[in-house]
């Protein structure tokens, strides 16, 4: 009786630890996928926050940056031109026709920078605007921005792009899986399951490099879109 109950306690063992592998095969490819997904949607944000930027500064300069820190002083000091307009257009009259009658005329003033660069993109915030320069989880790495122009019959038009590589994308891994302020519950679960998988490169051929912008056309999508 004694050695049919050990086996059946054996079996049970046997059974909970073949569980455990089934269910720790599932679950790792997943929470890897997870973990990419949420660095490349905080990449995704911040990218267009650079996109942003970019833009108001080529408006105001009729060039891109060549580095990130030019635009983040850009951002912090800057300042942008634009016009506005001062009286009041009679409502029987055309604004060009009040412009010529000198009942409205037309003033150039400078705005800060981050205020019209917030007013461009609805994906922009004052909160995104900080810190916008480096790449999530990267130990204060920030994006590389790339220069190039492309020739028109009469002109050269600006261009610029900028990568972000798998391995910086998944750098410090761990971190996403198993953070150091998850509960006693997550850790143990994360110990149980997830031990060693940043570790685990073969995972990283299933995913993509992102990028902003291109050097062969005018371009300024990024690989989400």
């Amino acid at each position: 009786m004694k050695v049919k109950t050990l086996f059946n306690i054996l079996l049970i063992v046997v059974a909970l630890f073949l569980a455990l592998l089934a269910t720790r095969s599932i679950l790792r490819p997943e929470k890897y996928k997870s973990s990419y997904n949420q660095r490349a949607e905080e990449i995704k944000a911040r990218l267009i926050t650079i996109r942003a930027v970019q833009t108001v500064y080529r408006n105001e300069f009729k060039k891109y940056a060549g580095d990130i820190d030019t635009l983040v002083d850009f951002v912090n000091h800057g300042t942008v031109q634009i016009i506005q307009t001062s009286g009041e257009i009679p409502e029987d009259m055309s604004e060009e026709a009040a412009y010529k009658a000198g009942l409205i005329k037309k003033v150039v003033v400078s705005i800060p920078a981050k205020d019209k660069i917030v007013e461009s993109d609805p994906n922009v915030t004052l909160e995104s605007l900080k810190n916008f320069e480096f790449i999530p989880y990267c130990d204060g790495k920030k994006f590389e921005i790339q220069l190039g122009t492309i020739s028109s019959k009469t002109y050269e038009i600006p261009v610029y792009r900028i990568d972000v590589p798998i391995d910086d994308i998944l750098s410090n891994l761990e971190k996403t899986i198993s953070p150091k302020d998850a509960n006693l519950f997550s850790k143990i679960s994360n110990r149980l399951f997830y031990s060693g998988l940043a570790e685990e490169t073969s995972y990283q051929s299933q995913y993509k490099p992102m990028w902003l912008g291109s050097l062969n056309d005018s371009g300024t999508s990024g690989s989400w879109e």
